[in-house]
């Protein structure tokens, strides 16, 4: 139960950091480098798919994290563990930034603000999912 409510934490904190990216983007010089066709159309139902998914990712990164969990045995691994998968993934997500008609600039504000949210979510994540050999921290 504690994991679970581990991977529900950090999937919330991983929510509302992507939900505070928007508005410091909304708000600030960065939406002057965003396309000019950038738009965000949010209803309650892409926020609802979009916990989802990341809850669905933090599932499966929590699921590999335990099968390697030997080698993870101080809460910095565990972290750069979960900031180095989950910062890939969001690279795949966002895979298109780099060849789609953006600023270069545009790209890695995008790139940069997904891996500082990924950094917090491993940061919450180490702190419920724990090995259970001796030696570990």
């Amino acid at each position: 139960m504690r994991i679970f409510f581990g991977i529900f934490l950090a999937s919330s904190a991983n929510f509302f950091a992507g939900i505070l990216g928007f508005y410091i983007t909304k708000n600030s010089f960065i939406y002057s480098q965003a396309p000019t066709d950038y738009q965000i159309n949010l209803t309650f139902l892409s926020y609802f798919y979009s916990f989802f998914f990341k809850f669905l990712v933090l599932l499966i990164l929590t699921w590999i994290m335990h099968r390697v969990m030997t080698m993870l045995d101080s809460p910095k691994k565990r972290i750069l563990f979960i900031f180095i998968l989950g910062s890939a993934f969001s690279i795949y997500n966002q895979v298109d930034i780099f060849w789609v008609d953006n600023n270069l600039s545009w790209s890695l504000i995008k790139l940069v603000g997904e891996s500082l949210n990924w950094l917090l979510t491993g940061y919450i994540l180490s702190k419920f999912v724990r090995p259970k050999h001796l030696g570990a921290l």
